[in-house]
């Protein structure tokens, strides 16, 4: 969406209405606050319908808020942003298309919150994403290994919690990944957004971006309520896939090794009532029988295996989580067939275990994810794109904003710059999601939950910063945005947590 030179020259309805019916140029659709988005004079006629496509009639689009920031996609990278902007001080307008926020760590029903320490057991993700998980912790729904095991290379204590959760323990390592509950995590996200004071649209699907040459001026969304607009000094990209970037002239790259993990959607869900000490005694006496169990639900089209829950009060809960090969992510007739797919397999996979698998007799499906689990998708060409050779580099960037456990003797950590946020030949935009600068292989490694919660956190920091200093996103002080990022608890270079 463009916006022309009469708007920035401050042109009034009146005097347009006036002109375009003296000239017959194009009118404007003025919406709250007198500000002009422009439409064809065409708006009351029909759409052209030629061939395989069709012109469609302009209209007007009201803008039903301005503010400092508005943030499209309320997943982990979109409450980050959002979280950070606001507390920051910026008027911020968070965007989500679901009826709820949390994105892949609530409605994708990916329960996950895996490594938050170094090989080491010293923590390295704080900041928002440790607030989430106190926050659950404080209502027991959050289950993690014990603080003073992390780190430990203690056999059975290795052994005991990778018996919990592969996340607990790899390397040989005890570390610190968290089991979290979905359905409270939505009630707690929506409780911090308020806390916040930030004006939160669910069902509310951020379309297109307004922009002004290679100036992001505000977003476009559609919901029950029509179309309309939000005007805004910095736009944050937050919707894991980039779905503004197309829109925005910004370069991006699809491109996934189908070797990779992000290259598979998931379609998860929950079994309740499950006798999971039957299962186990049944498991330890006959592990045998139990694989060739496994191996016959595959054949028929099901899915082996599962996590348990851990959490209190869910001793009968299984997770199941089922990957699928797809051509894209954003395509939706795969999304539509893996939906399809997804759903029939669920239910083939769970009958066969009623039927078959000692512990699940009276177990049940409880709960589906409201949207599949995407891994990969657009990744923004950004002012740095962080690549493999990056994972191996020992010195941070000058402008690290983010660090992240690696996992590995030779490279524990990997460090994010935040120039990898900033589009390239883009201005006002900041990207803050698994969209995030970089080649397929580093995006592979670092877009999880918490990576993007990470990013967007620095994002939202960001974009306040350069409001409230009126310098652009790529002049702003980075000293002082690490510095208010040190303030909120985010672990930077030289500051890893005992």
């Amino acid at each position: 969406m463009k916006l022309s030179e009469e708007v920035k020259n401050g042109i009034t309805r009146r005097e347009f209405v006036k002109n375009t019916a003296i000239t017959g140029t194009a009118a404007f659709a003025v919406g709250a606050g007198g500000m002009a988005i422009p439409v064809s004079a065409q708006s009351a006629k029909s759409p052209q319908i030629s061939g395989k496509t069709i012109r469609e009639a302009a209209r007007e689009t009201k803008v039903c808020r301005t503010a400092d920031v508005v943030v499209v996609g309320g997943g982990p990278g979109g409450i980050g942003a959002a979280l950070a902007a606001a507390r920051s001080g910026a008027d911020t307008v968070l965007i989500e298309r679901y009826e709820h926020l949390g994105g892949m760590g609530t409605g994708g029903l990916v329960t996950i919150i895996p490594a938050m320490t170094d090989i080491n057991g010293k923590q390295v993700i704080a900041g928002i994403t440790q607030e989430w998980v106190k926050r659950l912790d404080a209502r027991g729904a959050a289950d993690y290994p014990k603080k003073e095991h992390w780190g430990s290379t203690d056999a059975k204590l290795v052994e005991y919690y990778k018996n919990r959760s592969p996340f607990y323990a790899t390397a040989n390592r005890v570390g610190y990944s968290a089991h979290i509950d979905a359905e409270m995590s939505k009630c707690l996200f929506q409780d911090m957004v308020k806390e916040a004071n930030v004006k939160t649209y669910l069902h509310s699907w951020g379309t297109e971006p307004i922009m002004e040459g290679n100036k992001a001026r505000g977003v476009i969304f559609e919901s029950k309520s029509g179309r309309q607009a939000v005007l805004a000094k910095v736009v944050i990209d937050s919707t894991g896939d980039g779905d503004l970037l197309p829109y925005t002239g910004a370069a991006f790259e699809t491109q996934i090794d189908k070797t990779l993990r992000m290259s598979n959607l998931s379609f998860s869900y929950w079994i309740d009532n499950v006798n999971l000490q039957k299962y186990q005694d049944y498991k330890k006496s006959n592990a045998d029988e139990l694989a060739e169990k496994m191996r016959e639900v595959r054949k028929l089209g099901g899915t082996p295996g599962f996590l348990t829950s851990n959490l209190k009060n869910q001793e009968n809960v299984v997770w199941c989580f089922p990957r699928y090969a797809n051509k894209s992510q954003y395509d939706v007739e795969e999304l539509t067939r893996v939906e399809f797919l997804g759903r029939k397999e669920m239910i083939i996979t769970h009958d066969f275990y009623v039927k078959n698998v000692p512990g699940f007799e009276k177990s049940f499906i409880v709960l589906s994810n409201s949207q599949l689990g995407t891994r990969g998708g657009r990744r923004v060409v950004g002012d740095y794109v962080v690549s493999e050779k990056d994972i191996k580099a020992k010195e941070p960037f000058k402008d690290t904003i983010a660090v992240f456990p690696n996992m590995d003797e030779t490279n524990p950590l990997m460090y994010m710059p935040y120039r990898c946020l900033i589009p390239r030949n883009v201005n006002n935009m900041l990207v803050a999601c698994r969209a995030f600068s970089s080649d397929a292989v580093t995006n592979d490694a670092f877009n999880l939950i918490h990576h993007c919660v990470c990013l967007g956190q620095a994002a939202g920091t960001a974009a306040a910063q350069s409001i409230s200093s009126g310098v652009d996103l790529r002049k702003i002080d980075i000293r002082a945005l690490q510095a208010s990022l040190k303030k909120q608890g985010v672990v930077l270079p030289g500051q890893l947590l005992s």
